[in-house]
């Protein structure tokens, strides 16, 4: 009887432990990365240490504008040592953590696997930075690019201002200005106490919509 007793004990402690690890299978299977719902596999190494080192939601695109834009004969190159296909796209795209920390992430959109960020080769990027209570607006951070004394080599025809984003989101588009290379032309929103932006270099307002667009609609709605 004693022996049926433990027989029955140890059959009881197994289910248990059985359960709870399909029910941890379960969750892991069904929890995608914090903040994204689709995963490209550009970002698929870069994640897991990007997720250890950051508190924040991590959110991801489905689409990356890889257009190769370069400006007219005259004008500053954005890219330099680049390689781009005969029908004017990069090669590759290659994601390169920036900043992590638990409040800052940066990836940079890279053209190059050697790039790490750098301007002659990098061509856009994805951020999100904790808002706090003394934390800059973004049209203030950019307000310079406005001044009469600010005279770039060139600068986007398009106007720095507030643009409508899907979901009912308002972002603020930075046009792009152009001194020894082209910089990007940005968006940023703020979600949940978040800012999140997007960057393409030499980018049009339209690009950095779609770009911005396609983050928010890929974003978990249920964490």
């Amino acid at each position: 009887m004693i022996r049926l007793r433990h027989f029955f004990l140890i059959y009881l402690l197994c289910g248990i432990v059985f359960l709870s690890g399909c029910m941890v299978a379960q969750g892991q299977e069904t929890s995608p990365s914090p903040g994204a719902q689709t995963v490209l596999p550009e970002f698929q190494s870069l994640l897991p240490k990007l997720q250890q080192q950051t508190q924040l939601a991590i959110v991801l695109p489905t689409l990356i504008p890889a257009d190769a834009l370069v400006p007219s004969d005259g004008h500053s190159k954005p890219y330099l040592n680049v390689p781009i296909t005969p029908d004017g796209h990069f090669q590759q795209v290659v994601p390169h953590l920036t900043i992590a920390t638990a409040s800052h992430y940066e990836i940079s959109l890279d053209a190059t696997a050697d790039c790490q960020g750098d301007d002659s080769c990098s061509f856009g990027f994805l951020s999100g930075e904790q808002v706090f209570q003394d934390t800059p607006k973004v049209a203030s951070l950019y307000a310079y690019e406005l001044e009469p004394d600010f005279q770039p080599v060139a600068r986007s025809p398009e106007a720095m201002g507030t643009v409508a984003l899907t979901n009912g989101i308002t972002g603020f588009f930075i046009p792009f200005v152009c001194g020894a290379n082209c910089d990007t032309s940005k968006i940023f929103w703020e979600q949940s106490g978040v800012r999140y932006g997007v960057g393409i270099r030499y980018g049009s307002q339209a690009t950095l919509i779609a770009f911005a667009n396609s983050v928010i609609q890929n974003e978990r709605t249920n964490p």
